[in-house]
C-alpha cells in the first residue's frame, strides 16, 4: 500500500460496463523506481492520455536494492503483460522502431491473433496485437486499400489498453472468483492445444460476443481484439510442472506488479455479500476514500473503492 507522500503518476484508455454493482476497473498498480519516465513513455509513444478512463498507476520507490528484478512481474510470474491493441502492427512497430524501441518480430500466433512483444523501459511487458488476424488484414487492405493515417496520433492509429494478462493455477476458482464475486462477463475461451495453455477474457461491458460460443475463432477473436475498453486475461497450464507462483507482496524497496484497482457505485452491498458468503476482505489503509482489499484465488490484491481520487 502506498500513503500520502507516494507519487502516483496515471496514463488512461477507454472501458464501459454494466453489472449489478456497477464495478469498473480503473488502476493497474506497479511499484517504479522513475514514473515521469513511464509516464511520458506511454503518452508519448502510444497516446494514452488523461482524456482516457482506465490507469496505469505508477507508486514511486526512491531506491531500489536490484533495479533489474520485477516481483510478480514476467512471463513466468502471476503478471505477465499488458496488450494495446491497434489496426497494423507492423505500421506500429516500423514507428516504435524509429525511435529506438526494439520489439520481437511480428507472428500470426496460433489462431489467436497478430502480435508482438516489447518491454517498456522499466522491463515491464508490452504486448501489441492487431485487430484482425494477418490474413484477414490483408485480404482487407486488397479489397478496400489501407484506413487513412491519422497524423495527430504517435502510432498514426488509436491505441487501446485492451488487456491486462494475469496467470492462474486454478481456473476453476479464477473463474468463480471473476464471475460470481466480481460480476465480470466471460467474453472468450481460447485454447491453444500445441502450447498447452487456455486462454480466458473477462470484462465489464453490455456487449455480447458475435457467436454465442465462447470458443469460436471465426468471429469472436478479431470482434474481442477490437473492443474499446479493458479486459481481464488469464493463461492457465494444463500440466503440473509449469506453476506459476502466487502473488507476493512487495517489500518496501522492491519494484514490480502490486495489483488491480476497482470502483464500487454500491460498496456496502458488495461487503454485505462478502460477509454472507465469508469471502475474506481487509479495509484498506490507501490514499483512497472508503476502500477494501480482497485477494483473488492467486492472492493479487483487488483494491475495491467506493470513489477514488480524481485522476490527473
Amino acid at each position: 500500500m502506498t500513503n500520502d507522500n507516494d507519487k502516483i503518476v496515471h496514463a488512461y484508455t477507454e472501458f464501459f460496463f454494466a453489472n449489478e454493482m456497477n464495478f469498473k476497473l480503473t488502476h493497474c498498480l506497479f511499484r517504479v523506481k522513475d514514473p515521469n519516465e513511464l509516464l511520458r513513455f506511454y503518452v508519448e509513444n502510444f497516446g494514452i492520455t488523461n482524456m482516457d478512463n482506465t490507469c496505469f498507476e505508477f507508486h514511486h520507490v526512491k531506491s531500489s536494492t536490484n533495479e533489474n528484478l520485477l516481483v510478480n512481474s514476467g512471463i513466468g510470474h502471476v503478471y505477465w503483460k499488458i496488450g494495446i491493441t491497434t489496426y497494423d502492427v507492423d505500421y506500429v512497430r516500423q514507428i516504435l522502431q524509429s525511435k529506438q524501441i526494439q520489439s520481437d518480430d511480428p507472428v500470426q500466433f496460433e489462431d489467436i491473433g497478430y502480435v508482438c512483444h516489447l518491454k517498456d523501459p522499466h522491463g515491464f511487458i508490452i504486448e501489441l496485437l492487431q485487430h484482425d488476424f494477418q490474413q484477414t488484414f490483408i485480404n482487407n487492405m486488397n479489397k478496400y486499400g489501407r484506413q487513412p493515417i491519422n497524423e495527430h496520433l504517435p502510432l498514426g492509429y488509436p491505441c487501446c489498453f485492451g488487456q491486462i494478462t494475469l496467470q492462474t493455477n486454478d481456473i476453476d476458482k479464477t473463474r468463480w472468483f471473476y464471475e460470481d464475486v466480481l460480476e465480470m462477463k466471460l467474453l472468450s475461451i481460447q485454447d491453444v492445444p500445441k502450447y498447452n495453455f487456455t486462454l480466458y477474457f473477462f470484462a465489464w461491458t453490455n456487449e455480447n460476443p458475435p457467436k454465442t460460443d465462447l470458443r469460436d475463432v471465426s468471429t469472436n477473436r478479431e470482434w474481442l481484439w477490437k473492443r474499446p475498453y479493458t479486459i481481464i486475461e488469464f493463461r492457465y497450464f494444463h500440466y503440473e510442472k509449469r506453476k506459476i507462483p502466487l502473488f507476493k507482496d512487495l517489500h518496501e524497496n522492491e519494484l514490480g506488479f502490486e495489483g488491480i484497482r476497482i470502483i464500487c457505485n454500491e460498496l456496502d452491498l458488495f461487503i454485505d455479500k462478502l460477509k454472507a458468503e465469508k469471502i475474506n476482505f481487509e479495509k484498506s489503509n490507501g490514499i483512497y476514500e472508503n476502500e477494501i482489499v480482497i485477494r483473488d484465488p492467486n492472492n493479487v490484491p483487488v483494491y475495491v473503492s467506493f470513489k477514488t481520487r480524481d485522476c490527473n
